[in-house]
């Protein structure tokens, strides 16, 4: 598997809140630390059976980790990169963690150091054609109490793409380097 990982803490670069919704308040965070059940409110899932267990694998009461966000899509135009793959098409998602240990939250050095040692780990997996990428990035976290303030701190977003020249074959080493990097991730800590 191709792995790599970077960091985006520029003005520009995405940001995140935590929690979060959409402005029209259609979308929302879905806590599934506290309400496992409530993974059928994310679209996501119910429509990928893989994204739905490593969303349940990541939320779970072994794991360090809380997600927060997620998308998965199919495109057909792959960049000059990407031409490596020899494929027609990427199967790709994203998504975005934060560390359950709320001091972890905020620590650049913890965050930093995981993406590298996942990176590490992860390119030693077996798939040629998939690849994923770990961001870390700033995270506005709201205070416990009502009107309270936003603090700065850190989440990961997870790339991962699986390539093939059909959509039933991206779509399966995708979720077979979700299920790789899912294993991974719940043995690291922030």
């Amino acid at each position: 598997m191709d792995a790599d990982w970077s960091v985006e803490l520029g003005r520009d670069d995405p940001a995140l809140e935590f929690p979060w919704s959409s402005a029209d308040g259609t979308k929302r965070y879905v806590d599934l630390l506290q309400s496992p059940g409530s993974i059928d409110e994310i679209p996501e899932a119910r429509q990928y059976p893989g994204l739905a267990e490593c969303l349940g694998a990541l939320n779970a009461t072994n794991s360090p980790w809380q997600t927060v966000k997620c998308d998965v899509w199919l495109e057909s135009e792959l960049d000059e990169a990407e031409q490596i793959y020899d494929a027609a098409l990427k199967f790709g998602s994203y998504l975005d963690l934060i560390a359950r240990n709320i001091s972890s939250r905020f620590s650049f050095e913890r965050h930093e150091r995981l993406v590298k040692v996942a990176a590490r780990q992860i390119s030693d997996a077996s798939d040629p054609l998939v690849s994923c990428e770990f961001i870390v990035r700033r995270c506005w976290y709201h205070d416990e109490k009502p009107g309270g303030n936003l603090t700065p701190g850190f989440y990961v977003t997870l790339y991962l793409f699986g390539f093939g020249n059909g959509e039933a074959e991206a779509r399966a080493r995708w979720a077979q380097g979700l299920r790789c990097v899912t294993s991974s991730l719940i043995g690291l800590a922030p």
